[in-house]
């Protein structure tokens, strides 16, 4: 029997998945890794630590499997975007890697210079990004600001995956559909470009940068010395890898552009697949999607499912337990729309800069049952503002496939799909980042002939909620409210700053 590890590399999570070549999950190990916040908007891990728990991870899924490494015939990686994962030319790391939810940029004014300067504007046009806190070029701007000396001693710049692809195969790489998202790279061109370094003050990383990798390539094989740490054979197979959002909507069998792709978790987040870069006013951000004659074109904030997680710690004792009850009293209000307004901006906002999170319309005839009623509509409302973006941008958009934690409640997709009148497709995988990584190895492996016929293969389980017309009506109605409300914290927001 064949099998494929998939490594699903995140803030601090790391899985680590077995899979058959058709899809079919054996065994998923993970590990949860230090967190390192030295000072205000730091994130950061370890890079020593990050390769220790991918070697225990990847030795722990063996183990549950009762597979021996023999039996592995290819490894890869989906991993979270941007953030920096530096090493000098010895191939060790000049410091500790930076997380994509690092904010040091934007607490330092990085981020609001480069705006001002008129960075974003010129460089837009070119790399199809918006300026974000935790960009490769940020924060290579930022280290050569504040750590001069570590920057001076970068050989390579590289994301999360392509280190312990490196620690794994002595091979220097990066992988395209995640660096086409650093600020560093030209969409239209397919290369790095020395003029968007130029436009960041960072005119050096021009010698730093990593040849480029395809998701499906093979970056090298397994050596000596790192297959006594993790488990696998010394010559076992290595590709490429993903970026995670990618990889969500690669295992959900998203491939042209009729499926919108939604994730439902901590972010919020809505993809397109697209054979080219369609003209746009508003700046969303592209990037290369893992077959090579298509785009993926992105939009998210923190703005989903987290702040429930956050209401069930502070008022409900963190008692997961609860979530069914608040499946009941949501399912209890379903005829109505909430008459409360939930802001879910706990982590940021997608509506303006620095907006707050609250609750709006409160009286005291609300009870407990009322605010979470409220939550779930909120959280909707949220992913809809991205949602809607994406479906005006390219209106061939059909239905809508969601991957996440919240598609475990029947009631909360139907509000989505009610929401957003469009069919809304439930993908019955648990660890998409782990099956996706799978999935590149199977198709560098040769199982398949290319992505497409792998996603045909590999069909996920669906289930499809339908939307009903008149609560459309009525979710349309108070979500014109809430956009109306948000605009006008906005306003005051920005005149007391």
């Amino acid at each position: 029997m064949r099998y494929f590890l998939g490594v699903d590399i995140g803030g601090t999570l790391i899985k680590a998945g077995l899979y058959r070549a058709d899809g079919e999950e054996v065994a998923v190990a993970q590990c949860d890794g230090e967190a390192l916040s030295l000072q205000p908007g730091f994130s950061e891990r370890e890079m020593e630590a990050l390769w220790r728990d991918f070697c225990a991870t990847t030795r722990q899924v063996l183990q549950l499997a009762a597979v021996s490494g023999e039996q592995v015939r290819g490894v890869s990686f989906s991993s979270h975007g941007k953030g920096l994962y530096a090493i000098d030319a010895q191939g060790k790391p000049v410091r500790n890697g930076i997380v994509s939810s690092d904010t040091r940029a934007s607490t330092s004014t990085i981020v609001a210079d480069l705006q001002q300067q008129g960075v974003e504007a010129a460089t837009y046009p070119r790399s199809l990004q918006p300026i974000w806190s935790s960009h490769p070029a940020v924060l290579l701007r930022w280290l050569k600001q504040h750590e001069p000396a570590q920057y001076a001693a970068i050989d390579a710049v590289l994301m999360a995956h392509d280190y312990l692809r490196f620690r794994l195969t002595g091979e220097v790489a990066a992988e395209v559909t995640n660096i086409s998202g650093s600020n560093l790279f030209n969409q239209q061109l397919a290369a790095y470009d020395p003029q968007l370094m130029a436009a960041f003050g960072i005119d050096e990383v021009v010698d730093k940068t990593a040849p480029l990798l395809g998701s499906a390539e093979l970056a090298g094989r397994v050596t000596a010395s790192a297959a006594a740490q993790c488990g696998l054979p010394a010559g076992t197979a290595v590709y490429g890898g993903l970026f995670d959002v990618v990889g969500a909507a690669l295992c959900s069998g998203v491939v042209d552009d009729r499926i919108l792709s939604t994730v439902a978790g901590t972010w919020s987040i809505a993809t397109c697949v697209t054979e080219s870069v369609i003209p746009s006013p508003h700046p969303f951000a592209w990037g290369r999607y893992c077959m090579a004659d298509r785009y993926f074109v992105h939009e998210g904030s923190p703005t989903s499912a987290g702040n429930l997680a956050w209401f069930l710690r502070q008022f409900c004792d963190n008692d997961q337990q609860r979530y069914a009850q608040f499946n009941r009293w949501v399912a209890e209000r379903s005829e109505r729309p909430s008459d409360i307004v939930f802001l879910p901006y706990l982590y940021g906002s997608n509506l303006g800069s620095n907006l707050p999170g609250g609750l709006i319309g409160l009286g005291s005839h609300h009870d407990l049952a009322d605010v979470v009623h409220a939550i779930y509509q909120g959280i909707v409302f949220s992913h809809l503002v991205h949602q809607d973006r994406l479906v005006a941008l390219n209106p061939r958009v059909e239905r809508i496939r969601m991957t996440g934690g919240p598609t475990q409640s029947a009631i909360w997709m139907q509000m989505f799909a009610n929401a957003g009148n469009l069919p809304l497709e439930v993908v019955d995988i648990q660890q998409s980042g782990c099956r996706a990584a799978a999935l590149c190895a199977a198709v560098g492996a040769g199982e398949y002939a290319s992505f497409s016929e792998a996603v045909q293969v590999v069909q996920p389980k669906l289930h499809t909620y339908f939307p009903d017309a008149a609560a459309n009506r009525r979710l349309r109605e108070r979500f014109a409210g809430y956009l109306a409300i948000a605009q006008a914290l906005n306003e005051v927001n920005y005149a007391k700053h």
